[in-house]
């Protein structure tokens, strides 16, 4: 961390960073989820939908980068052990084998997005507040993003009804 950021930042830096890694954990593990269901998904959704949701998870990986990036930015690492990934995770159980059909797939992942969306609003108000614009203007970013993801999953399970 540079010197004028540590200056801003101080002690809080670390509050930041603990909510950096959490974000980090839960999009890795959520990367996870939809690489695993994209590869075995079962019924019509393996012709349908399973390329979306492998493309999905590379979107997933891509904010994981980039919160890694943040923490090295703020002098820290990214946890490395998939079990650090499920302590600092927030989204809970996760065996995405329970999940292989469209329907199920996509209603996990809809749970997935709504949790990503507020804890992404949390982090840019914290970040506001200690006056971290940099993670603030990321938060912020990703956030759009798992906006979008959400309101495509809801039209997607939409479509899925018979009319």
């Amino acid at each position: 961390m540079g010197r004028t950021e540590k200056k801003i930042l101080g002690k809080n830096a670390e509050v930041i960073i603990e909510a950096l890694k959490r974000a980090y954990c839960d999009e890795l593990r959520i990367f996870h989820y939809f690489w695993y269901v994209g590869i075995n998904m079962e019924g019509i959704g393996l012709v349908t939908y399973a390329a979306a949701l492998k493309t999905q998870a590379t979107g997933e990986m891509a904010h994981a980068e980039l919160l890694a990036d943040r923490i090295s930015e703020l002098g820290d690492i990214a946890p490395s052990n998939p079990a650090e990934w499920e302590k600092y995770s927030t989204i809970g159980p996760l065996d995405p084998a329970k999940h292989l059909t469209l329907r199920a797939a996509l209603e996990r992942a809809l749970d997935f997005e709504g949790m990503a969306v507020e804890n992404y609003n949390n982090l840019a108000k914290k970040a506001l507040e200690l006056g971290d614009f940099v993670t603030y203007n990321l938060a912020a970013t990703i956030m759009a993003d798992e906006v979008k993801d959400e309101q495509h999953t809801e039209d997607v399970l939409k479509s899925l009804e018979l009319k």
